[in-house]
C-alpha cells in the first residue's frame, strides 16, 4: 500500500502522466479517497499549479502509515494459557493474588505487496 502511494506521489512530483495513468488503473487505486483522487486527476490534467504538491495524497499516505504502525497482527499475538488449579485438601490462608504481566512478542507489521505493473 505504502509502496503504491509512494510511487504515485513520485510520479506526480515529476509530472509523469503515463506513470500516473498506469498507477490509476492499478487495483490499489481503490484506496484513494475522493479528495486524493480529485487532486490526482487535477494534477494529471494540468489544472494545478506546476509547483503544487499532492497534499491530500501525502496526507492519505501519512494516515495509512500510522494505521499500519498501530495495527496489531493477530497471528503474532501470544495466547495466554488459562490456569486450572486442582482443589487443595488443606485450607490456605487468604493471600491476595497479584496479577503478573504477561509478556507478548512485539507485533510486526505485515504488508501485502502487489506488483505495480497491472
Amino acid at each position: 500500500m505504502l509502496t503504491y502511494l509512494d510511487a504515485l506521489i513520485a510520479a506526480l512530483s515529476v509530472r509523469d502522466a503515463a506513470e500516473v495513468d498506469r498507477l490509476l488503473v492499478h487495483p490499489l487505486a481503490r484506496i484513494l479517497s475522493a479528495d486524493a483522487r480529485a487532486e490526482v486527476e487535477a494534477m494529471r490534467q494540468g489544472e494545478r499549479d506546476a509547483l503544487a504538491a499532492p497534499l491530500r495524497l501525502m496526507q492519505l499516505r501519512h494516515q495509512t502509515a500510522e494505521l499500519l504502525r498501530d495495527a496489531t497482527v493477530v497471528a503474532d499475538r501470544a495466547e495466554v494459557p488459562t490456569e486450572t488449579s486442582a482443589p487443595t485438601m488443606a485450607p490456605r490462608a487468604h493471600t491476595p493474588r497479584v496479577s503478573r504481566a504477561v509478556e507478548r512478542p512485539v507485533a510486526r507489521l505485515v504488508q501485502m505487496e502487489l506488483p505495480l505493473s497491472a
